[in-house]
Formats: structure tokens, sequence, C-alpha cells
């Protein structure tokens, strides 16, 4: 099978190439490395980033990729990480030859779209990255050419897909009454890239949170319960608070750590917590109780965290008086990666929605 991923979020498309690879499948990632954050792994960039004058910028990121468009062809299946790919202006041009001239095409929900905007506007999810975020629903109610396409361009991908395929709950919530909308599938990963390293206390413990679209993560909240910790435990804990790192800069400051404070406005885990669990680390972030349900789960080694600073200072309470468990937790993360997130197998789930067997 001949596969083109297109896209890429947080190496979520670096563990699924990784993992069909493994099950003999022909990847090619086409992808810019999730923009500042250097992921590793593209086989072709989808245009080419670091111009800063602007007529260089308008040719490579809306002219080239249209006038290479033929070189993404002859594929039995493209996926692609998100509905908006390329540049609003051209996404929709771009995704339609994507369809004609392969095999198939389909779409992962794994950001912020139109349609889970909508959801949370009706209600649907509670809480969530929109909240006290004017910027981010300005990219969907705003007026301007750009903002209309985008809105226009990702509902034109919704619905020439083949497939959706959402990747946790929050974003499955948005796209489910759709026709062409599949099972939702966990993230990959491929924990053997990872070292894991006993994760056992000495002296203070180190909570540490990247500074990651400080509004869509809830890093107010967070560095609010990080400050009312280190006041009330300043023997025993140590708060980190940095990022906008590159990927492997990000991965190096995460060994020296604990506890990984993910994010508290979304309802599942994602890429970094997997990461942060490979590691051995326990990890505060999105586990509510949808979001286990969406995949079948019981429980998750993730410790739920949401935008409540008395809420988040309460489970960082919880590790502390548990600090000789963090042993303990840190290895269930990392079994819980190799198993739940084990990227042969989400590879063989995505093998099996392309050929039609689930």
């Amino acid at each position: 099978m001949k596969i083109l991923l297109v896209g890429e979020f947080s190496g979520f498309y670096l563990n699924l190439k990784q993992g069909l690879e493994e099950l003999g499948a022909d990847v090619t990632l086409a992808a810019n490395g999730d923009g500042w954050k250097q992921i590793p792994g593209a086989d072709r960039p989808l245009y080419r980033t670091k111009d800063t004058d602007k007529p260089r910028k308008i040719y490579y990121k809306l002219i080239q990729p249209v006038l290479k468009k033929k070189d993404l062809q002859g594929y039995d299946v493209v996926q692609m990480v998100h509905e908006s790919a390329y540049r609003p202006y051209i996404n929709s041009y771009m995704v339609k030859c994507l369809k004609e001239q392969n095999g198939s095409l389909y779409v992962n929900v794994a950001g912020n779209c139109y349609s889970l905007y909508r959801a949370w506007k009706d209600g649907y999810l509670g809480y969530y990255t929109f909240d006290d975020n004017p910027e981010k629903h300005e990219m969907y109610t705003g007026g301007g050419l750009r903002r209309e396409m985008t809105r226009r361009t990702e509902c034109y991908v919704d619905r020439i897909a083949d497939g959706i395929i959402p990747v946790m709950y929050e974003y499955a919530v948005g796209v489910r009454d759709l026709p062409n909308c599949k099972r939702t599938i966990p993230l990959p990963f491929n924990a053997g890239k990872t070292e894991y390293k006993t994760n056992r206390p000495s002296g203070r413990l180190v909570f540490y949170h990247g500074i990651l679209r400080e509004k869509d993560k809830g890093t107010a909240y967070i560095r609010q319960a990080f400050e009312i910790v280190q006041k009330k435990y300043p023997n025993d804990v140590e708060m980190l608070v940095c990022g906008r790192l590159p990927f492997q800069e990000y991965l190096e400051v995460l060994r020296k750590t604990n506890i990984l404070v993910d994010q508290c406005k979304e309802h599942c885990w994602g890429m970094n917590a997997c990461y942060g669990m490979a590691q051995g680390k326990v990890v505060l972030g999105g586990a509510s109780r949808n979001s286990l349900k969406e995949f079948g789960l019981l429980k998750s080694p993730v410790l739920h965290i949401k935008p409540d600073v008395e809420q988040i200072v309460a489970q960082i309470e919880y590790v502390l008086e548990n600090r000789n468990r963090v042993e303990e937790w840190g290895y269930e993360s990392r079994r819980f990666v190799e198993e739940f997130h084990d990227y042969r197998k989400i590879a063989q789930k995505y093998i099996n929605v392309w050929s039609g067997a689930e």
C-alpha cells in the first residue's frame, strides 16, 4: 500500500509513519515539522517556510504548491492531519487535486477546526480552549477573506473526504454526525524511540509546564496554581515554566522533571502527554470521563485537571501526599503508552479503515 501523509501535529504523523512502515507500507510524509517545533521525519516539505520577504512567501506558500501538485499523485491513500493543510487561499484546490489524482482521501481531526468551534459554541463541550480566547473565536467568526475562506475550505474538505477520523473525544464531538465520520482512533506512539528512566524522586519534586499557545492550554490557571503550591511547600517542590522550545530541547527539559503538567483546557491527553508518559513521568492533563468513554477505557494514568486553580492545586497536592507512589505511577505511564498507544497497533487500525475492514 502506497500512502501519502500530509502535515504534522506534534509528532503524530512521524509516529504513524513508523508504524505503517513496520507493517510493510510505502509511506511518504509531506510536512513542515509542525512549524517552530521542528519535528523531524518529513520526506518532503509541504511548502518552503524560511523566507522572510513577502514576494518569496507568496510564491512558496501559494504558487509553488500548485505548480508541483503532480508530485503528490499515484498514492493508494492520502491522509491529511487537518482539513487546512495548506494556506486557505489554495487549500480547497489542493485538496481537490489530492483526491482526484490518488486513490482515496482521509482527514484526521487533530486540531481546532470550524466543526469543533460550533460544537463548543452549542454547549456540547463545556469548557474548552475557546474559553477566554477571543483571538481564536475570530478565526471562525470574524470578517475578512482569509477567515471566510478558512471556514469554507474546512467544510468543503469534510464534505469530499472519503473518511474523517478523530483522534480524541473533543475532536469527535464536532464531526460525529457527518456521514463519513469514522471511529475515533487514538494517537500512535513509538515508545521504543523514547528512553525510559525510573522516576525516583530525590529531594524536591520537579513539576514542569511547557508554554505552548498559553490561552489554548490554560497556562494562566497553571501558573496561579504553581505560585500557590510554591509558596505553600517551598522546600518540597520546584515549579518550572518555560516554552516555545524546539522539539528536542523540550524533551531534554522534560527528562529532568518528575511531573509534567501539560494543559487544563482540553478533555483528553495529546502527544506531549505521550512523550511524558513514555519517559516515565507522572502527567497532569486532560483525562475527563467523556474522553475515557470515547476510547472504551475505565481509567488512564493521566491525572485529570481542568481550568480551575483550586482543582489544579488539589491534584498537585495529591501527588505531593503520595510522592512515594511517583515511581509506580511513572512505570504505569510507560506501560500505558506502550500498550494503548502502540504505533503498530494504531497503524493497523488505519489500514483497516482505509481497506474497509472497519
